[in-house]
């Protein structure tokens, strides 16, 4: 049996019978030691299989392995370096030096790996394409002038459990700490929601706009706050599972790299979200990583759908108001009692000022990101308010989001309403918007241009 680990005493190791000065060890495996070596000047390692138990993993003959492996990662067009030499006898492989940090190194080091796992994640698909599970663990990767090798031969039959999101995942990115929501983390929630919908809109159904909407309406359920439950990684929330408005519907979601977090956000939200019929949870239909996770945790779905239209702003908005109409900017506060009571008429709760004055609210709703000038209504030759609409819109995002719309019912069927978005959206535009999302699949919103762009199902699990 050849001798594993290279002692003090040594410096070279033959492969073929040509020797190979060692400079330094690189890292020990579970199958070898791996040696930077040198040769004519040139850097090259020399991997030593050894021998040593491992009771977590069987290789077989593992000489045989590298070499077998080598060929299956090859031809699934994995980047790796190139094997030179195979000792059969000696067990031992020369193959290229990559050299560059290892992810590990990077890691330990603070240095942010996300620009490199679109790069890991190509590797995974077509090593998923092969048949194939690489090893995930970031000492098995070096970077070179930008590029990612995958510096191991080890590979092995696809497994889900054991791919890159389900296990690798977890090695790449930050340490995750769970917790209950805070009040200080109302912003942190803002920027998990905006990123989680940047790139996809999977998601847009929630949005930042709508926790924000949902957080100070009259019927959230404030005392459960703390039943939100928030993932951080590097100082940033990366999963969530929020109520939706109270108990028995939630959002679950997971930032991209993060998606591993997804079914532990899942089962959060059951044992803890739930009423007494369970929990129902909306997914768009094009989602089907989170259509199988729900699936495989005995949701089933149900027969309610949810839509989100959306309206490009590539057009010019210019709508008057009927004749004796106004715009008037609204204020949340200034404004509160005003506007409660437009909503309590123009979502049909009666005409009746002393029912209304008695369930009227008496907590100011203040919301952080509000926008007085998004925030309009028409009044009448009297000042009283008789329709409203509202947009929220942030900086960081590219689009607006309607909530809520509502008209007093003696002033429907005039136009009204569609002239306030339509000055709405024109604001929003001059500030940056591209488009507006609203959840909602009305006539009324196609005949402004509105188009249906997302379809969501529910899940409901009992």
């Amino acid at each position: 049996m050849a001798s594993c680990l290279v002692t003090f005493m040594e410096q070279e190791l033959r492969v073929n019978k040509i020797s190979y000065r060692i400079v330094r060890l690189l890292g020990k495996g579970k199958g070898g030691y791996s040696y930077l070596a040198e040769r004519d000047g040139q850097p090259v390692v020399v991997k030593q299989i050894h021998h040593e138990p491992c009771d977590y993993y069987s290789f077989g003959n593992k000489i045989e392995a590298e070499v077998r492996d080598y060929e299956r990662l090859q031809k699934a067009g994995i980047r790796i370096p190139r094997m030179h030499a195979v000792d059969m006898d000696a067990e031992r492989i020369v193959k290229d030096y990559i050299d560059g940090p290892t992810v590990m190194e990077l890691i330990q080091a603070g240095v942010s790996i996300e620009p490199y796992l679109p790069q890991v994640r190509d590797m995974a698909a077509m090593a998923m394409a092969a048949g194939l599970n690489i090893d995930y663990y970031p000492a098995n990767f070096a970077l070179q002038d930008g590029l990612l090798w995958y510096v191991d031969y080890e590979c092995n039959d696809y497994d889900e459990q054991w791919d890159f999101d389900h296990w690798g995942l977890q090695y790449w990115r930050p340490k995750v700490s769970v917790r209950s929501y805070r009040d200080e983390d109302y912003e942190a929630i803002c920027d998990f929601l905006i990123e989680l919908n940047q790139k996809d809109k999977a998601h847009i159904n929630w949005n930042w706009a709508r926790f924000e909407w949902m957080m100070e309406h009259p019927e959230f359920d404030k005392n459960s706050r703390s039943s939100i439950r928030l993932w951080w990684s590097d100082n940033k929330i990366v999963a969530a599972a929020i109520y939706d408005m109270y108990y028995g519907e939630a959002f679950c979601g997971a930032l991209p790299d993060h998606k591993s977090l997804y079914p532990e956000a899942l089962d959060y939200a059951y044992r803890e979200l739930k009423d007494g019929s369970g929990l129902a949870i909306a997914i768009n239909k094009e989602n089907a990583a989170d259509i199988r996770a729900v699936l495989q945790a005995g949701f089933e779905q149900i027969d309610q759908k949810e839509t989100v239209m959306e309206l490009s702003f590539d057009r010019t908005f210019s709508r008057a108001l009927p004749e004796g109409l106004q715009f008037r900017e609204m204020d949340q506060i200034a404004d509160r009692e005003a506007l409660e009571w437009l909503f309590w008429q123009g979502f049909d709760h009666g005409k009746d000022r002393e029912v209304f004055e008695h369930s009227l609210d008496h907590v100011p709703h203040v919301r952080k990101h509000f926008n007085r000038t998004l925030s309009l209504s028409a009044v009448n030759p009297s000042g009283e308010p008789v329709s409203y609409c509202s947009l929220w819109f942030h900086q960081d995002t590219d689009y607006a989001y309607v909530e809520p719309v509502c008209t007093i019912p003696d002033y429907r069927g005039k136009g009204i309403a569609s002239a306030l978005l339509s000055e709405a959206f024109s604001r929003a535009k001059s500030l940056g918007a591209k488009k507006a999302y609203v959840i909602s699949d009305l006539p009324f919103y196609e005949n402004l241009g509105f188009e249906k762009a997302q379809h969501y199902s529910f899940y409901r699990k009992a």
